[in-house]
């Protein structure tokens, strides 16, 4: 018989609800995660001949609080730190050697001599701002307030890309994305060996997760919630909703959402590419243009031995056409000519995240709790919810907040399913 009473149901199985999932089960609740595909949400992975492709954010922060939340639920993600030293900038048609130290700065034959001593200044101050005190003001605004040459704003405006994956810059709080910086600096990020579904196997093996459940509504009634899923109902005493995006979480609250108008998804198109061979130079960052190449494989292990994996991004999707004429020029600039691609995936419009932290809105500290439902028993995880990081941090962080929270009203209550 098919058990159809939980202490705490989660709607969706990416990285979110896995992690509210496995952190409800660990504080003692009893759980299931429900999806309508197959675990992992936007950290899925594909596999072709030995190659791995990663779906959504390639990059795991090393000191950001997703990796703190996959350790406070017993995961340390294993993998390998790109090179910072072999990255090259692209601008105006030509490469770079991408200044990431205060040597490289001295030597860049990119920026004048003004816009060196200009950058020198702002990065020795970078690690050390108040990040929050930012909080409200546009990464466009704050750039236009260093006082920089056009072409130290567009290393600058490279930097906050590569580390928010923002197209839109002008409605991005400066505040978050400073601080996803300064942790990037700080510890650098790990390329995952096998992928994110590293991740998703190791926290789907801590909780029961049932895919092609989906979910049409969840309703509190009396204390409890009726969820159905598929031809099923189910019952819990709490559900986290974890769903992907604002919208989604709207169409299954009972009632109109709580929260301001957080804007659209962040969007990304996307090329990835397994390759003979490993291309030099590998890793390009674009600066005056929106796009990014970046050799996943090696340094992680996500291809067969002496071949590679490519990811190349366009922050801020635009029309297909366009899109991969750009990704292409992107890709050749990394080294990957037409007659190495073994396989490609183009992905022209991919949900980075479902909503960024708008500077008119407060930056973190304006975007929906874990509680902002109009319902108690209700609860919000994801990569929009919460006042801690970007993309999969904060994915990570809400879930495991979501998590503890739903066991924890559970265990106050004293009606924990057994």
């Amino acid at each position: 018989m098919t058990r159809d009473s939980w202490d705490v149901i989660v709607v969706g199985a990416g990285l979110a609800g896995l992690a509210a999932g496995v952190a409800a089960r660990a504080a003692g609740a009893s759980a299931v995660v429900l999806d309508t595909h197959q675990p992992g949400g936007r950290a899925r992975t594909a596999e072709r001949d030995g190659f791995v492709f990663n779906l959504g954010a390639h990059a795991l922060y090393r000191g950001g609080p997703g990796m703190a939340a996959l350790r406070a639920l017993g995961i340390e993600p294993k993998g390998e730190r790109p090179p910072l030293h072999r990255y090259q900038a692209s601008y105006a048609g030509e490469l770079h050697p991408l200044p990431t130290s205060a040597a490289g700065l001295v030597r860049s034959r990119l920026l004048s001599a003004r816009a060196k001593l200009r950058l020198a200044a702002l990065l020795a101050r970078l690690p050390r701002m108040d990040a929050t005190a930012l909080a409200g003001t546009s990464v466009e605004a704050w750039i236009a307030d260093q006082d920089l040459p056009p072409e130290a704003e567009a290393l600058l405006r490279g930097v906050l890309r590569l580390n928010t994956y923002a197209g839109d810059l002008a409605d991005l709080d400066a505040g978050a994305a400073v601080r996803q910086v300064q942790i990037g600096v700080a510890q650098h990020v790990l390329y995952l060996h096998g992928g994110w579904a590293q991740m998703i196997e190791a926290l789907g093996a801590r909780v029961e997760v049932r895919a092609g459940a989906r979910v049409h509504t969840v309703e509190p009634v009396g204390g409890h919630v009726e969820v159905v899923a598929g031809e099923e109902r189910l019952r819990a005493r709490r559900v986290v909703l974890a769903v992907g995006t604002p919208a989604a979480a709207d169409g299954l609250l009972p009632g109109p959402p709580p929260w301001a108008d957080l804007g659209g998804p962040v969007t990304a198109a996307c090329l990835d590419v397994a390759v003979r061979g490993v291309p030099d130079p590998g890793w390009v960052v674009g600066l005056d243009e929106p796009v990014y190449a970046t050799l996943q494989s090696p340094p992680a292990h996500q291809s067969p031995p002496g071949d590679a994996v490519l990811a190349v991004h366009r922050y801020g999707a635009t029309t297909p056409d366009e899109d991969r004429a750009l990704l292409d020029r992107q890709r050749r600039r990394a080294g990957v000519t037409d007659d190495a691609v073994v396989h490609e995936r183009f992905l022209a419009r991919m949900t980075v995240t479902g909503a960024q932290p708008r500077a008119t809105l407060g930056g973190l500290a304006g975007r929906p709790t874990i509680t902002a439902t109009g319902s108690p028993e209700l609860l919000l995880a994801g990569d929009w919810v919460g006042p801690d990081g970007l993309l999969a941090d904060a994915a990570l962080a809400s879930g495991l907040q979501a998590g503890r929270a739903a066991a924890r009203a559970i265990t106050d209550a004293g009606t924990m399913v057994r």
